[in-house]
């Protein structure tokens, strides 16, 4: 009788953690998988994004916008921001013209290339979302001066909840790799100044 109840009661016992280990899991399985695909893992998601950038960029030219966070903290990823501050240290040491002094073509905002005329805005936005979770997104960033627009290229990844913009690729200057760039001047500057600390 008693092996009988024993019996009993570690089944009982085993049947319910089972269905609690199995309801925690799934709760927690269902919660990521809604969340991702009703607000997040979809083309809709990453376009409004594109656009929300380029509304706070003219809103902070607009309305001079020194107590709000620049475009790079706000909509860029932790690792595009961190290297972004490097880069404008460096810039405001030294006596050229900075990372993003092209010569000829003057400085380029990292977001909009030359293009400062009127209302910035991004335009035939492409998204191709990919299986790690990132996406890749090509448009033209077109202004009053620049109706055709210049091609850009976003990677983009989710972080704190949004999508940010891991890395910017100038298409028309070679596909050029903006984060690596930034990443080899400040590994060049630090070389120069003997700081042992690089990337």
């Amino acid at each position: 009788m008693k092996k009988t109840v024993f019996l009993m009661m570690a089944l009982v016992a085993m049947t319910s953690f089972a269905n609690k280990t199995k309801s925690n899991a799934s709760d927690a399985d269902s919660t990521v998988v809604t969340e991702m695909s009703d607000t997040l893992n979809n083309v809709e998601a990453v376009e409004r994004q594109v656009n929300a950038v380029y509304a706070y960029w003219n809103d902070l030219r607009q309305y001079d916008g020194e107590d709000k966070p620049c475009v790079d903290e706000l909509f860029g990823s932790k690792e595009w921001w961190r290297v972004r501050k490097e880069v404008v240290e460096i810039d405001r040491a030294c006596e050229c013209g900075g990372f993003f002094d092209f010569g000829e073509e003057g400085p380029l905002d990292p977001w909009t290339y030359d293009c400062y005329e009127g209302y910035v805005s991004a335009n035939d936005i492409k998204v191709k979302l990919q299986p790690d979770g990132t996406a890749e997104v090509n448009f033209l960033v077109k202004d009053a001066a620049t109706p055709k627009g210049v091609p850009m290229r976003w990677l983009m990844c989710v972080e704190d909840g949004q999508w940010r913009v891991a890395n910017i690729f100038f298409v028309k200057d070679d596909n050029m790799d903006i984060l690596m760039n930034m990443r080899e001047y400040v590994d060049d500057e630090k070389k120069k100044s003997g700081d042992p600390k690089q990337y």
